[in-house]
Parts: structure tokens; sequence; C-alpha cells
């Protein structure tokens, strides 16, 4: 009988880590790493491990012997890689170089997620194809990153926006709009910030079968439309009966980012759907299916 593979997830403490932990728990053996706050889903075993220390990412790697790396991990407050672009480097660029040079089997595949700020926000639509052109280092170096994942032939890079539960506690969009909204808080929705974002659990869904697929190189995954974050807000309000009153229209230039921001990362996510011959979820059935899962 085939042993079971092995999933090592990084950032099990993050929403996307968590969800990732619980979706593929049973159809692989999981474990997840996290840095500063400790966390426990069940039986699947987690430990620390802080991704900037070469020493202990090597420890890990060659202990477990994954099969599969998902490289959930980084730092992703976009004002934060500003303000303290040391952090950003070694949580986005050198934890990816010690994990790929920590992999020792040729055929282990690492998933890398990146993100829709790689690109420079001013037309939207993008496509794998277009420049790089990242606005603030979070964008930088997270593609840095990417450029280190892909030393690894076997890689599957996931250039995504995501919204879901997070099962630690911390907030995402949409959870604080649900938040705030729930409280009968006033709330600002940019009219001037659009983006393809998707349910971490339809996202889930598509990376297990690129895994199947041994898809590698890199990949848009978003919705397979776009909206306003203003809009999105007004959809959840729909969706969960909240008071559509409270969102008022606001716009990027009304708050004092220290970071810029781009203001059309919506994606073309054709390639992955013809890749992967399924249909990627529009923005509402995304939301459509967050909301199912807050019901049960």
């Amino acid at each position: 009988m085939k042993a079971q593979q092995k999933v090592l997830i990084t950032g099990i403490s993050g929403m996307l880590g968590n969800n990732l932990a619980r979706y593929f728990d049973g159809q692989y053996e999981v474990l997840g790493l996290y840095n500063q706050n400790r966390v426990a889903f069940g039986d699947i075993p987690t430990q620390k491990c802080d991704l900037g220390k070469r020493d202990a990412v090597h420890s890990v790697i060659q202990r477990f012997d994954p099969d599969i790396i998902l490289h959930c991990a980084g730092l992703v407050d976009v004002d934060r890689c500003e303000q303290e672009p040391d952090l950003a480097e070694r949580s986005n660029v050198s934890a990816t170089r010690y994990l790929v040079e920590a992999i020792t089997n040729p055929q282990t595949m690492l998933v890398y997620i990146s993100t829709d700020s790689v690109y420079k926000g001013d037309k939207g639509g993008y496509t794998e194809r277009d420049e790089i052109e990242p606005l603030n280092n979070y964008g930088f170096t997270k593609y840095r990153g990417e450029l280190e994942s892909l030393k690894h032939d076997q890689t599957f890079v996931l250039r995504t926006n995501i919204f879901g539960w997070n099962l630690t506690g911390k907030q995402g969009l949409a959870e604080w709009i649900l938040f705030n909204l729930e409280a009968g808080r006033r709330i600002n929705g940019f009219t001037d910030a659009i983006f393809s974002t998707i349910y971490t659990g339809e996202l889930a869904k598509i990376i297990d079968k690129a895994i199947q697929r041994h898809l590698t190189g890199v990949y848009n995954c978003g919705s397979r439309d776009s909206c306003s974050k203003y809009q999105f807000a007004m959809k959840l309000a729909d969706q969960f009966d909240l008071d559509k009153s409270l969102v008022t229209k606001g716009s990027l230039n009304d708050c004092k980012f220290v970071a810029k921001r781009g203001r059309d990362l919506s994606m073309d996510s054709g390639r992955t759907q013809e890749s992967l011959g399924l249909t990627i979820p529009s923005i509402d059935e995304s939301i459509n299916r967050y909301h199912a899962e807050y019901k049960k």
C-alpha cells in the first residue's frame, strides 16, 4: 500500500494557511508551520519555525521530507512592508530562498502563493504576460519571492487575492466589513480600488487540482470577474442581509496609506481555467459559498 503523501504548509496561522490545512486534512499527512502565533487544528500537527533562519528551515524539511510544500507564509501588511523593508525582505524573499535550498527531492512540488500587487494597477485585466511593476515594497518582495521559488523546477506560482474565514481570530477584509456592519457601524468602501478577489475555499480546490495535474509556472487566480471594494462590501451586505446604507462611497485618496496602492488590480485568470479544465467562480459565487459555510 502506497504511503500517504506529505504536505508542509507554511503560515498555518494565516487565513489561507489554516483554510488549506482544513481542506487537505485526511487527504494528505499535513504538517503546519507557524512563527509567532501558535495554533492548533484538531489532529493536524503544527510546530514553530522561523522561516527567516536557514538552519531552522533545513531542519524541518529534512525531518518531514514533504512531497508538497504550500508556501503561504509572508509579511502581507502592505504598509508595514514599506516601513520595515528588512523584515519584508526576510519574510517574503529570504524565507522562500531557504525553503528552495532545503528541498532535496527534485520531485517535491512547491506552491508559492503570490499576489496581484506585483502588477502596477493602472489598467486591470492583467495576464501573466503583463509587465511586473509593483507600486510598493510588498509587491516587489513578493515578486522576488516568486523568482526564488522558480529556482525549483516543480514550482506552481499563484498570483491571487483572497477573502475567507480566519480560524485564528484575525480579520481579513470581508470579516472586517461584516463585523462592522453587524455592529451598526458605518464603513467606507473604495469605489476606485478594483480587484478579482476569490474565496479561500474555492482557491483550495484550484490548488488541489493544480497539484493533481503537476502544474508548474506562473498563473493568475482570482475570481473570473472583478468589482470595486465598495461593490464588494455591498454584495456582502446583500448576502448577509445587513444594512447597505452603512456602506458609504470612498476613495483611496481619502486614506493616508504609507505605501502606494494600485487602483485596478483585476486579473485575467483564463490561463488557469484552460490549464486545469475548470470554470473559476465569479465574485458572487465566491460570496455565496462564503455565506453557505458561515451558516454551517
